[in-house]
């Protein structure tokens, strides 16, 4: 079809690199296609045939008079590394699931998305572009967003997306609709959930906790807020928290908090001083910057914080969801990181804090350092407690805002975050008696919080206080504005 389509099976569709302007959107609008469910994918060829099976499952349940459309759009096949395993383990999960083709309202499509638009970047964002831009081609209303890692049950969720998207457009027909969700995650997964997007999120006067779950459902108004130019930052890891700034600044848009009980995938772990957080924060801040006239009108009045539209279990129906166990946080790691990275980072932490409480700092890098040589002893890491987090925050916000300049604040973030969050970590594991390194060290290749105890302590010692470190940042705000002062 078009040659660039295979039909596999009946209705089931491979593409292949350098996807033409309209090639996915006409197969969607041939199709009929009202809602289309898209999972961006990268090495996921462990997960993601099940997770098409139980996701046309739970379409045959809850949309069963929609006609929907599944697009897997990899970034595990690329012109340099043809590695077609997700994509063949896509189909075989679809025909294994659906043997003599797919039901007359379900369509899946599955392909590369490198080169769409001549654009050769990596990510999550490129993999997200090519639907959000062929949407414009086709008739669909509704976009869900999954991550191809989930393993959570697709029938309720798709359950809940109904309800929700049922009352949306039944009560708000003229409004957009922007849905994130809220979940369980493990203690030591989403860091820049916690502490970069959602305090940022209040900049715009809604506190989103979700601003970057990774699954999300978008009317098609608030999709095509998403076509255009886009920074590297943007393809590559910013699409998440981008697409949130997006809608928060849309007035047209009406922002869902849908409870989805765990997010269950491949905990990740993203405070190591990679590249990928500099990425998300990078975007967060063009973003701020893009609305700086309503961010700073929200810094200069007094405004009331406002909040999504909560959904919670009683109206999803999925109830608390432990997060289970984990074996991704290595304390050994985390010292070794923090102690050799910080002279990479160090000019550019002492741009946003001065010299003065860089030094400060560097005084506890030196004396984790002697931590590290034997990690005996009470479990430490850099003392970068929420209070010095916040300040930061504000600090490294009033240079942007003053001097337009990016890189500089992204690099510092993303080590100063890093700390802040190991703090936050600290206080988790001493919660549950981990207080010493040799304690961590024997606990960390299974680390989780007893079941009966899990409700409570998500809800009480990560919710909670995540919750609390956005609400300090906004009530004081207003410090940007006097640091923005002191950046000549």
């Amino acid at each position: 079809m078009d040659g660039f389509w295979e039909e596999v099976s009946k209705n089931l569709f491979k593409g292949k690199l350098n996807p033409p302007r309209k090639v996915l959107g006409e197969l969607l609008k041939r199709h009929g296609s009202e809602i289309v469910i898209c999972h961006p994918t990268y090495r996921n060829a462990d997960n993601i045939g099940r997770l098409l099976k139980n996701g046309i499952d739970g379409v045959l349940v809850n949309f069963r008079d929609k006609r929907v459309a599944f697009v897997v759009s990899d970034g595990t096949y690329t012109s340099a590394d043809p590695d077609s395993s997700t994509i063949d383990a896509a189909i075989a999960g679809v025909k294994d699931g659906f043997g003599n083709g797919l039901p007359e309202n379900v369509l899946v499509a599955v392909t590369p998305y490198e080169g769409y638009l001549q654009n050769f970047v990596p990510g999550k964002g490129s993999a997200l572009k090519l639907v959000y831009e062929e949407l414009a081609f086709c008739d669909a209303k509704l976009a869900i967003i999954l991550d191809g890692d989930l393993r959570n049950d697709m029938v309720t969720w798709h359950r809940a997306f109904r309800k929700v998207s049922d009352f949306h457009f039944r009560m708000f027909p003229n409004d957009e609709m922007f849905v994130t969700a809220r979940y369980a995650r493990h203690f030591v997964d989403a860091s820049l959930t916690r502490f970069v997007v959602g305090p940022l999120t209040t900049l715009m006067g809604i506190f989103v906790p979700g601003g970057i779950s990774g699954d999300i459902c978008l009317s098609a108004g608030a999709v095509a807020l998403e076509r255009g130019k886009w920074t590297e930052e943007r393809l590559k890891y910013g699409t998440d928290i981008s697409t949130t700034f997006d809608n928060l600044a849309n007035p047209d848009s009406i922002i869902y908090e849908l409870y989805l009980g765990a997010k269950l995938h491949d905990i990740t772990d993203e405070a190591k001083l990679s590249v990928m957080p500099g990425e998300v924060i990078g975007a967060a801040l063009e973003r701020i910057l893009h609305y700086r006239e309503l961010v700073q009108e929200n810094l200069k009045h007094e405004i009331l914080l406002g909040h999504p539209v909560r959904w919670g279990p009683e109206q999803t129906g999925i109830e608390f969801i432990d997060p289970g166990y984990t074996n991704v946080f290595n304390v050994e790691q985390k010292v070794a990181t923090l102690v050799k990275k910080w002279p990479e980072f160090r000019s550019d932490i002492e741009v946003i804090l001065g010299q003065e409480k860089t030094e400060r700092l560097a005084r506890e890098v030196r004396l984790l350092q002697d931590a590290a040589r034997n990690l005996q002893g009470s479990l430490r890491f850099l003392e970068f407690g929420q209070e010095k987090w916040i300040d930061a925050l504000y600090m490294g916000l009033a240079f942007v805002l003053k001097k337009e300049e990016i890189g500089v604040v992204k690099r510092a973030f993303n080590y100063l975050y890093t700390a802040a969050f190991l703090e936050f970590c600290k206080d988790r594991l001493e919660d549950l008696g981990l207080d010493t390194f040799e304690k961590v060290v024997k606990a960390q290749d299974h680390l989780g919080v007893p079941p009966e105890k899990a409700q409570e302590f998500y809800e009480e010692r990560v919710d909670r206080i995540a919750f609390d470190l956005a609400k300090k940042f906004f009530e004081g705000r207003k410090r940007i504005l006097n640091y923005a002062a002191d950046f000549s």
